[in-house]
């Protein structure tokens, strides 16, 4: 659906965020999120229809739509970041931490009956395997898988192509312990947010070497671990489907299958009314919210988690300069996007004025500070002061060449369509010239955005349930999420210190603290927390607006 979107590293693997353009058994919540309401999602509700696994039908087919073919399916490469992505492999591989609707980590004792720390000095982690997990070739999982997703994800080898080291760069050794099934990892420094690794395990034989990881994938996983394990892949159609892995010690899956189908947005909402997928995400598109409203037998199920929308910025030509890039922040009218994108789909219409907390999260403070509000008079100062001139007609512009910047946006897209027309508007209302650049949709992220090559771009984060550590990636100077490499010592210091800090609330004061710099170096705009919209075949059961929750994907199942 293109609604353009990354995982913010931490989303598959909970240390690093997923992008997007547009848990245990009990992680679902039965609250209510906000029904009809325009009132904020509670942080801790999620509306998933759940329904207990001995209750829920065996068979049926879900038809699931995702917005691109996978470039890679291995998610902890740059190229396998990505929502759709997430959502697909997250039902084949062996998932070690579920989390409930609240973001809280609930040990999945399928996989590892158990995970402790057994020494804080130094800090030292020891997890025992259920000697009944096997990959889908009959081998064990064994520490071995352990140890090659820290040596091929911990940065120290440039050549394994990651989204992220958050966290794993801060492991000094994983190793056996008393059997195969026993795994030591000991860390450099105190990481409290260890819970936040291993979420999920790959084969040792994927992160064995840089070309394992970077090339065995692309054309498909070449093992499964989960519930599910890849049964058919058709580039024509744009499919991947998935069936029960006959090699799971677990729970049987509900589902005879999973179909993948890749569609954009405006494709996933018709196919929802024309019976052709059994939900879409509707993000913050209303004209798929109108359309999924008015589908017979479709409810809109919704929640409030850790996924926000907001505008990079470059850091090439004129954006090389602070100055300008903080003129342009000063010019996006993030209010009025909010009105407009977020008013019609019975959400409040509130600006985010965090790129790490969420507006319904307790943790939650304000810190763009001068940069709250929108003010061109200001932004003309700093432009002025960087060496523009505005001319007779209204723009700006130095040694005789005028100051445009390009948006890129993934063609096809509505939702960036809108908003960056909106956008556009709003900073030429300040006199900066904006180019809206359409670009095709399965390479807008690999060959633009993870490149650096726009000025300003707009996208979501689908954020995760450790929202401190996993932002490390995304806005430390040399962060593989940190696409146009905006940053600075001080930010980089500050990331280094908060992702060792066991004091809760001295942790939170240093986010706000880093929150700050961020806005005042003009890396990014957070815009709004995106909503959690879905629109949904009514009697699909452990399914719908996850919120900080997972899927567990033996559990979902048809209603009949």
């Amino acid at each position: 659906m293109r609604m353009q979107a990354k995982v913010g590293v931490a989303a598959i693997a909970v240390a690093a965020i997923s992008l997007t353009a547009c848990g245990s058994k009990g992680s679902s919540s039965g609250g209510k999120a906000s029904g009809n309401t325009k009132s904020q999602a509670s942080s801790n509700l999620n509306q998933m229809n759940p329904v207990g696994y001995d209750q829920v039908p065996q068979g049926g087919t879900l038809r699931w739509p995702i917005d691109s073919f996978p470039p890679n399916f291995n998610v902890l490469d740059v190229d396998g970041n990505e929502q759709g992505i997430n959502d697909l492999m997250n039902s084949t591989l062996p998932t070690v931490w579920n989390f409930d609707a609240g973001g809280k980590p609930v040990l999945n004792t399928v996989v590892v009956d158990k995970a402790e720390q057994t020494s804080a000095t130094p800090q030292t982690i020891e997890y025992h395997i259920n000697p009944k997990a096997v990959w889908s070739d009959g081998s064990p999982i064994t520490y071995k898988d352990f140890a090659g997703m820290w040596k091929a994800d911990n940065g120290t080898n440039k050549a394994f192509n990651i989204a992220s080291a958050n966290g794993y760069e801060e492991i000094s050794a994983v190793d056996k312990g008393a059997t195969d099934q026993d795994v030591k990892v000991t860390y450099k420094k105190a990481y409290p947010d260890w819970q936040s690794l291993f979420t999920y395990l790959l084969p040792a034989s994927l992160t064995a070497t840089p070309t394992s990881f970077n090339k065995s994938w692309v054309n498909g996983p070449t093992l499964a671990g989960g519930p599910f394990k890849v049964g058919s892949i058709d580039k024509t159609a744009k499919t991947i489907t998935v069936v029960p892995n006959d090699k799971w010690w677990g729970n049987k899956p509900k589902l005879d299958k999973i179909q993948y189908i890749v569609l954009d947005q405006e494709a996933q909402a018709k196919a929802l009314q024309s019976d052709q997928v059994d939900f879409v995400d509707v993000g913050s598109s209303v004209a798929t919210y109108a359309l999924v409203k008015a589908t017979p037998g479709i409810t809109i199920r919704k929640a409030g988690g850790p996924n926000w929308r907001h505008i990079d910025l470059g850091k090439a030509g004129p954006l090389a300069d602070l100055k300008v890039r903080q003129a342009v922040v000063l010019s996006i009218d993030r209010v009025g996007d909010a009105k407009t994108l977020l008013g019609p789909l019975d959400w409040p219409a509130q600006v985010l004025d965090s790129h790490i907390w969420m507006n319904n999260q307790s943790q939650y403070k304000s810190t763009c500070g001068d940069f709250c509000t929108r003010d061109i008079a200001k932004a003309g100062q700093l432009l002025e002061s960087a060496g523009y001139t505005k001319g007779s007609d209204g723009m700006y512009a130095k040694g005789g060449k005028p100051l445009n910047l390009s948006f890129v946006i993934s063609a096809g897209t509505k939702t960036q369509e809108d908003e960056a027309a909106f956008q556009q508007k709003a900073l030429q209302q300040a006199g900066i010239k904006v180019t809206i650049k359409p670009v095709p949709s399965d390479p807008y992220f690999p060959d633009y955005i993870e490149v650096g090559k726009f000025d300003l771009a707009i996208f979501s984060w689908i954020g995760t349930q450790f929202p401190i550590s996993s932002s490390k990636s995304i806005y430390t100077t040399d962060g593989g999420q940190n696409y146009a490499k905006i940053g600075t010592p001080a930010i980089d210091a500050l990331f280094n210190q908060v992702t060792t800090e066991l004091d809760t609330q001295k942790a939170q004061d240093l986010s706000y603290q880093i929150d700050q710099k961020i806005w005042e170096e003009g890396h990014s705009v957070a815009i709004y927390q995106r909503p959690e919209l879905v629109g949904i075949k009514a009697g699909l059961e452990n399914m719908g607006a996850r919120g900080f929750a997972n899927v567990i994907y033996e559990n979902i199942g048809f209603k009949k």
